[in-house]
């Protein structure tokens, strides 16, 4: 199955713009998530799954429960279940993610 750009749902806020390709046909349901980043995410919360991040580009953080890890091109980072999370650039350049995540039902 491929999903375009265009069939992706686009949600942008304050300064983070994301693109959800929605995988309904998966068993469970999963969202793949493309973001481009230029100021703070915003805190949320993992629901039962994991989320794992790969960084395309750019640097950052992420403040996972209270613990912030810097992160660069080609890191992956997880962030587990049930938990309290943030993450954002750091510098000038925009930083770019590819989230692997339940279904985000935007």
């Amino acid at each position: 199955m491929k999903i375009t750009k265009t069939k992706a749902k686009r949600e942008d806020w304050d300064k983070v713009r994301s693109w959800n390709y929605k995988l309904t046909h998966f068993s469970p349901k999963m969202s793949v998530v493309y973001a481009e980043l230029d100021g703070d995410h915003g805190e949320v919360k993992t629901k039962e799954a994991e989320r794992i991040y790969y960084i395309l580009e750019g640097k950052g953080e992420f403040t996972i429960d209270g613990s912030t890890t810097q992160v660069q091109r080609d890191d992956v980072i997880t962030v587990p279940p049930n938990t309290t999370y943030d993450y954002k650039p750091t510098g000038d350049e925009t930083l770019k993610v590819l989230l692997f995540m339940e279904l985000w039902d935007n």
